[in-house]
């Protein structure tokens, strides 16, 4: 591993002439105008703000978006938020950013600013309207200072006049023009502060293992990151052309999910595995991933419009993203089967976190159980088998907080569905629905029934945040109903009867008082957990239970007589 000190004007310039290479599978900007005014002040106080990876490969690389002849060696792959931010501090347009207009409206969002008067943090802001009213020269833009290179005599006297503009508008008290000339100096010289690169070029084994372990400010470069570089490198274009379009179509759809994921999806498909080092070197190349892609993007689409068929509008919903290799991998080998059954096998799997974020295992004996089944229902009963244990629903998984059941919200949602439940506003359109389609990506609002400030202090407090105390409403109304009493605000918007009975309420919801609530929500649950194991059964048919899948009285029998 080689070690250097690259200055931040260096850092920009190499970006923009192209001597340094952001790789294709690299996400976007994503950092928010306060990261990047952060960093800015970080610089100012001399804070680290933590060292570039660069991997030097001197084989080929698809870069993102490039447009020029350029060929550099090196991969910024640790570093790329910051040295784009670096850029838009100094208003300089790095090659990877492909579209000029797109590039102006970035800086103009990102307008950070030099507050020359304070003398207290922050000292940098994001401009806002209210800033740029501001008569006089108090909020100087960062890159006007940047760009400044005093060695220039021009850009000297513009310094030294911007100090005097400064003292004239009756700005830093205390300070002569000196001294204030001293201070915008300050933040000229960031261009000069010197970074650490280190820069790695080991084989491809060694990388892959060094960048799984690395973590940049809470975000893990993961082995999918690395692989979908090999990929780019072996078969330049389809990661640009083909990769990435298809994220965008699928994050249309209303499933906004990580590239990680689809090419998890992608190698369990073709493969049976999501361990990337345990593939044979060869899958890596065109003539594998073609047939393999076109695979994964036609199991995706099914996956998607089945699921959209059942309620599921968008992953937001769901607990775990993961669920998609296995979902995915199915679909691909049996993509004639019933829906149904998946959907129950896919909800249990979801109720009973099989794909948590440490799921490798998971999905590696899932995608095997899938690839050695001869017919559709014995894949999902061996699915299904893998969880072991299916018990019905009960009240005490509706008299959990609904802030701790991912799975629980799902379900309530689902069941308001099913009821084809109408909204509490006036428009009498069905929650998740534009008029007769399904909204893409559409979050449902949830509301406390007996909203939680009406509660607070009078109830104990483990059934105030009870999921049985949830309706599914959408926004507007939601506001509205705020804090009050439900005696009051159900008659005030004409929350019918009917619309009450399709979340299972009660219509004497309005005579029921707060010493009545526990019983009430403890009432509400008992309905939800039938219409929950009602639904479930529905969905799952003829499919066979695992043999754990047993009543809990049986099992202690069989504990005691053991």
């Amino acid at each position: 591993m080689a070690y250097a000190l690259v200055t931040i004007k260096d850092i920009v310039e190499r970006s923009v002439i192209h001597k340094w290479s952001i790789p294709e599978f690299q996400r976007g900007f994503v950092w928010k105008a306060t990261q990047v005014r952060d960093l800015i002040e970080s610089l100012w106080l001399h804070y680290p703000v933590g060292a570039l990876l660069v991997w030097d490969n001197s084989g080929p690389v698809q870069t993102r978006s490039a447009s020029d002849a350029n060929t550099p060696d090196l991969w910024v792959v640790d570093g790329q938020q910051r040295t784009t931010a670096l850029c838009i501090l100094n208003g300089r347009k790095p090659y990877w950013w492909a579209r000029t207009d797109e590039w102006e409206r970035t800086v103009r969002k990102y307008d950070i600013r030099f507050d020359v008067h304070t003398r207290e943090p922050p000292f940098f802001v994001v401009a806002n309207a209210a800033t740029r009213r501001v008569k006089g020269p108090r909020y100087i833009p960062v890159s006007q200072l940047l760009n400044l290179d005093v060695s220039r005599a021009s850009d000297l006297r513009a310094l030294q006049d911007m100090a005097r503009q400064i003292k004239l508008g009756g700005l830093c008290d205390g300070m002569d023009a000196m001294e204030v000339f001293t201070r915008l100096d300050r933040v000229r010289k960031i261009r000069d502060t010197e970074v650490v690169t280190m820069t790695v070029d080991n084989d491809l084994e060694d990388v892959v293992e060094i960048f799984s372990r690395l973590n940049s400010r809470g975000t893990r470069v993961t082995e999918a990151d690395i692989y979908l570089g090999v990929v780019a490198a072996r078969t330049p274009g389809w990661v640009r052309d083909n990769f990435l379009p298809f994220l965008s179509q699928v994050a249309e759809l209303g499933f906004d999910v990580s590239p990680n994921l689809v090419f998890r999806t992608m190698t369990g498909i073709g493969k049976k595995a999501v361990r990337y080092r345990s593939i044979e070197t060869s899958f890596w190349n065109a003539a594998s991933i073609g047939p393999v892609w076109e695979r994964t993007k036609n199991a995706w689409r099914l996956a998607i419009k089945q699921l959209k068929d059942y309620g599921i509008s968008g992953n937001a919903l769901l607990p775990a993203d993961n669920a998609f290799v296995t979902l995915t991998a199915l679909i691909d080998k049996f993509p004639d089967g019933d829906f149904s059954p998946v959907f129950y096998w896919f909800l249990q799997a979801s109720r009973f976190s099989r794909y948590s974020s440490s799921s490798t295992s998971s999905m590696e004996e899932d995608l095997r159980e899938v690839a050695e089944s001869t017919t559709f229902t014995e894949a999902l009963e061996r699915l299904l088998a893998r969880i072991r244990y299916l018990p019905p629903l009960t009240v005490d998984d509706f008299l959990r907080d609904y802030g701790d059941t991912r799975f629980g919200r799902l379900l309530l949602y689902l069941l308001a569905l099913r009821n084809k439940a109408v909204d509490w506003d006036q428009r009498g359109v069905r929650i998740g629905f534009d008029g007769a389609d399904l909204l893409a990506g559409f979050q449902p609002q949830l509301h406390h029934v007996f909203p939680k400030k009406f509660l607070e202090g009078r109830v104990d407090c483990e059934l105030v945040d009870a999921l049985a105390n949830i309706a599914i409403i959408g926004p507007t109304i939601n506001i509205r109903i705020s804090k009050q009493n439900p005696m009051d605000y159900i008659p005030k918007y004409n929350i019918t009867a009917e619309k009450l009975r399709q979340q299972f309420i009660s219509g004497q919801i309005t005579s029921t008082t707060v010493d009545q609530y526990p019983y009430w929500v403890r009432k509400r649950a008992e309905e939800l957990a039938a219409a929950g194991n009602d639904f479930l059964e529905s969905l799952r048919g003829d499919l066979e239970l695992p043999a754990l899948s047993v009543d809990l009285d049986e099992q202690e029998h069989a504990f005691a007589a053991a």
